[in-house]
Order: C-alpha cells, then sequence, then structure tokens
C-alpha cells in the first residue's frame, strides 16, 4: 500500500512532477489549518459562580435601559389626557393672552392688507392657546363649537369651551375661523378726523390644508392646492 498522499497522486496526474511537487508543498503540507477552540466543560466551582454572576450582571444592566413605550402603552397610561381638574376655560384664558401677543408679533404691524408673505407666516405658526370656532363642518354637530386650542395635533384640534368641556375637532372636512386684535393704527386725516382705530382681523382656516404637527409646520414650506371639498 502506497504511502503516498492522496492529493499528491492526483497533482502528479494533472502537472509535471517538479510542479506537482510545489503545489503539494505549498498548499497542502504548508497550509495552516485553522481550529475553533472548544469550550471545554467548566467544572471548578469558582469559575461557575463567576459565570453567573456576569450573566446576572448583565441581565440587569439591560433591564435598566429605559425603552421607550409603544403607542398603544401611552394610551393605557393616559399620557396625553387632560386630567380633569384641568378642564376648565379660565386656566387656559393667560395662555390665549399670550398667543394673542405671539401672533402679533409673528405678523407684525404692517399686516394689512394680508399678502402671500402674512399668509406663509400664519400658517407656520403655533396655534396652541389660539381661540377657533367651527363656522363649516361636513357634520353639521360641530359647527359652532368654540374654545381655546389646548392640543393641536396632525388631523385633530382638541379645545377647551366655555362650558369647561374637551372637545376634538378633525380638522379634515372643517373650517375654522380665529379673530387677531390688531395693533392700534393711525388714521391719517385732518386734524379733528386724527384718531386711533382697531382693526381686528379674522382669517379662515381650512383644516383639510392644515394637517400637519404644530414642529413640522415650522419649516415647511405650504404651496396653494385645489380646494376638492368645498
Amino acid at each position: 500500500m502506497s504511502n503516498t498522499h492522496i492529493a499528491h497522486e492526483l497533482l502528479l496526474r494533472a502537472f509535471p512532477s517538479d510542479h506537482a511537487d510545489r503545489i503539494f508543498a505549498e498548499k497542502v503540507k504548508q497550509k495552516p489549518l485553522f481550529l475553533r477552540p472548544t469550550d471545554s466543560e467548566v467544572t471548578d466551582a469558582r469559575e461557575l459562580r463567576r459565570r453567573e454572576r456576569n450573566r446576572k450582571q448583565a441581565h440587569l444592566r439591560k433591564k435598566q435601559k429605559p425603552r421607550p413605550l409603544s403607542a398603544k402603552q401611552k394610551r393605557a397610561l393616559c399620557i396625553y389626557d387632560i386630567p380633569k381638574e384641568a378642564r376648565k376655560y379660565s386656566i387656559y384664558e393667560p395662555l390665549h393672552d399670550m398667543w394673542i401677543g405671539y401672533i402679533q408679533e409673528v405678523l407684525g404691524e404692517n399686516c394689512t392688507p394680508v399678502t402671500a408673505q402674512t399668509a406663509a407666516k400664519l400658517v407656520s405658526a403655533d396655534f396652541h392657546g389660539a381661540e377657533l370656532e367651527v363656522v363649516r363642518a361636513r357634520s353639521v354637530s360641530r359647527v359652532g363649537v368654540k374654545g381655546i386650542v389646548v392640543k393641536d395635533t396632525k388631523f385633530t384640534f382638541e379645545v377647551v369651551t366655555k362650558n369647561n368641556d374637551i372637545k376634538i375637532i378633525p380638522k379634515e372636512h372643517s373650517i375654522f375661523r380665529f379673530q387677531i386684535p390688531a395693533l392700534q393704527r393711525r388714521v391719517q386725516g385732518t386734524s379733528a378726523d386724527s384718531r386711533e382705530v382697531d382693526r381686528d382681523l379674522i382669517f379662515e382656516l381650512h383644516g383639510s390644508q392644515f394637517e400637519n404637527r404644530a414642529p413640522d409646520r415650522a419649516n415647511r414650506k405650504f404651496k396653494q392646492k385645489p380646494l376638492t371639498d368645498l
């Protein structure tokens, strides 16, 4: 029985002797063989305790890392629900006064007549604290609802009415009206006719074109769209 390696015999059939010897020496005899070390069974009690302690510490660190709540968990915990003791119109009246000052500052003194630039500032503003009234809606029961916005989501306005009720109004197929007290402006004329006048600005907001969250509207450019629902 020949002691020649089977790989060497096959190489001799395909290549000359010297060439076959060189290939066999480089590719077979001198090729490193990488072996994966096997995990030997640990019999030392101290090593077993150490591994168990490390495993428990890793599990504890994993549990301590906070995980974000899912939408279902947030609804179950009522995180975004307004408590009953806070559902009072009088609580949000100072917020409405702050919003009036904020929107007047956003629009500026020379906001009349209303231009496209003024409208762009208005639609990018935050409406938390605005007093909105539903003037037109697909559901007749929502027409006439008026209150201060306490929550502005992507698809709804949540308002508190003067009756201390919370109303959730969908933006889709709804038109809202709000009023902005304008700054006093002097009307030029004769000395007798020169006087200070207040011109309140009244706007109507089409909810179907306003389905965005307040943070998303700040840096978004709005484009005119056809009002297919009118």
